[in-house]
């Protein structure tokens, strides 16, 4: 995504996210491309980071256990991006008891037996109405995992912000789990690069943060070690929940590495293809989707929720699909219920 499912301003859509889930070997990308890199949103392929480029952005390195060419394309910071009031909501891992806000750092599972989840780029600043229409949203279907994507600047940015202060602690108190983003350039990005990052997130927004997004994900075996010490990392500061976006399919053996993979970020509804196979062999809370330019589809939703925990559906397209939240959000969140 190009303002990586991260950093939704200037990005790429596609191979990465959801959020680790991106589109498998078309367009897509990563959350935190940036326009005029590779993956970037209106280009074709790519990682949550960057709308359109990721792991397809790889040069074709969406196919399971290839790694993406392109590295490290960053996406502008929420602040930067348009948001529209309609933007999209975040997806949750657990869902709130009444009347009490989740702690930031809980576990992530979906919280009413049986419900669904999503997760969300919100890439808008907390100032958005895209962040009241999640909130509203996940208040009318608290059954509903939420888990949002958060992306001051291609990741934590450089100061605490205020705004996003404040923000968080709206989106924790309406029982949304909220995640930060990193982009890792497909394991080229060195560790301790990524481990500071992490860090920034826990020193800026103590107790607020409740999981990490590693955008950029690798879908290379070779790399699973490194996105295994960076999830380890993560949850050592407290940040219980992690999740990968290659955007596309990746190599089986990722699973377990991260707590959940986006594994399809593209223009379009995936087919029965991109959710069957291996992945059938795990449980479906390890994958996620995030389709872009498409309208809602209760019927898809259902059938995928067979397939895949987390689902989150995006009418705008590229340039920049995660600008904005779709006007249908509610209606998804109904559909998981």
């Amino acid at each position: 995504m190009a303002k990586k499912l991260g950093g939704i301003a200037a990005f790429c859509v596609g191979a990465s996210l959801i959020v680790s889930c991106g589109g498998g070997g078309g367009e897509g990308g990563s959350i935190d491309d940036t326009s005029g890199v590779v993956g970037a949103k209106d280009a074709p392929g790519g990682a949550a980071g960057n709308v359109g480029g990721g792991a397809s952005s790889q040069t074709a390195a969406s196919a399971a256990g290839t790694t993406p060419s392109a590295a490290g394309a960053t996406a502008p910071a929420a602040g930067t991006t348009s948001g529209a009031a309609d933007a999209t909501a975040p997806a949750s891992g657990a869902a709130p008891a009444a009347g009490a806000a989740p702690a930031a750092g809980a576990a992530t599972a979906p919280t009413a037996s049986g419900a669904g989840a999503t997760i969300v780029p919100l890439y808008t600043p907390p100032t958005d109405p895209s962040w009241n229409t999640v909130i509203a949203a996940k208040a009318a279907h608290p059954s509903v995992g939420v888990i949002a994507v958060l992306n001051p600047g291609n990741g934590p940015g450089a100061a605490v912000d205020a705004g996003y202060a404040s923000g968080i602690a709206r989106l924790n108190a309406a029982g949304i789990k909220v995640v930060g983003y990193v982009a890792t350039g497909y394991a080229v990005k060195g560790a301790a690069v990524v481990k500071a990052d992490i860090d920034r997130w826990r020193t800026f927004y103590p107790g607020q943060i409740g999981g990490i997004f590693f955008d950029e994900q690798s879908n290379r075996a070779g790399d699973v070690p490194y996105y295994r010490d960076l999830s380890q990392y993560a949850k050592a500061q407290g940040m219980s929940f992690t999740i990968g976006n290659p955007g596309t399919d990746t190599a089986e053996s990722y699973v377990g590495a991260l707590d959940c993979m986006l594994i399809y970020e593209s223009g379009g509804l995936p087919g029965a293809n991109a959710l069957g196979g291996w992945h059938a062999n795990h449980a479906k809370s390890n994958f996620g989707i995030i389709p872009y330019a498409t309208q809602m589809d209760a019927a898809f939703v259902r059938n995928a929720r067979n397939s895949v925990q987390y689902i989150y559906l995006q009418s705008d397209s590229l340039p920049n699909p995660w600008d904005s939240v779709p006007g249908y959000f509610a209606d998804l969140l109904a559909a998981l219920e």
